[in-house]
């Protein structure tokens, strides 16, 4: 390949990875979702952690909530693909992790 050609390449690139990512969910998004989904005190209790070929994986404090979100998945689906529009999330796992988050150290000073 030539110098004149290698500008061009890149921009092909980045326009094919743009394209394919469109209709992907950034983890962004999804955590700014996430607490309008399933509401204010779930959300304190729970984090998204991951998205992996249309799985959301949440972490969540302790087994009662484990519980419960899994009791309430089906309903969270339909939650979700209504409030991300084309975005698809097809299933969730719950499991015992950590859930604080960035903002959580601002709230305790």
């Amino acid at each position: 390949m030539n110098e004149e050609s290698r500008p061009l390449e890149g921009l092909v690139k980045n326009l094919i990875k743009d394209i394919g990512h469109k209709d992907r969910l950034s983890e962004e998004e999804m955590a700014q979702a996430w607490g309008s989904i399933v509401g204010r005190v779930a959300s304190r209790h729970t984090r998204p952690v991951s998205i992996k070929k249309a799985s959301l994986v949440v972490n969540v404090d302790r087994s009662s909530w484990l519980y419960e979100l899994t009791l309430k998945k089906k309903e969270i689906l339909k939650n979700l693909g209504e409030k991300l529009g084309g975005k698809k999330i097809k299933d969730i796992r719950f499991r015992i992790g950590e859930v604080k988050g960035e903002g959580d150290e601002k709230d305790k000073k």
